[in-house]
């Protein structure tokens, strides 16, 4: 229980990703910078699940934007 009006939030892991929504029209393939993914955008796959490291550099473009952050199953 937080104190004093605080939040917690935990810390990300390598099981994170950022959902990221491209808003443009083309289809494009995006590296990542850090991870060197290759990140497929287009009109039928707007959103992408992509490595927080990554989503820092993509998200300098204003086409893309990010809708929030999912935890990946523990393999």
């Amino acid at each position: 229980m937080s104190c004093c009006g605080e939040t917690r939030t935990a810390a990300m892991t390598e099981r994170h990703r950022m959902r990221v929504r491209y808003g443009g029209g083309r289809p494009v393939i995006v590296r990542g910078p850090v991870t060197g993914s290759d990140y497929r955008f287009s009109g039928t796959e707007r959103v992408q699940l992509v490595d927080p490291r990554d989503a820092a550099a993509i998200m300098r473009n204003r086409m893309f934007r990010i809708e929030g952050v999912v935890e990946l199953p523990a393999s």
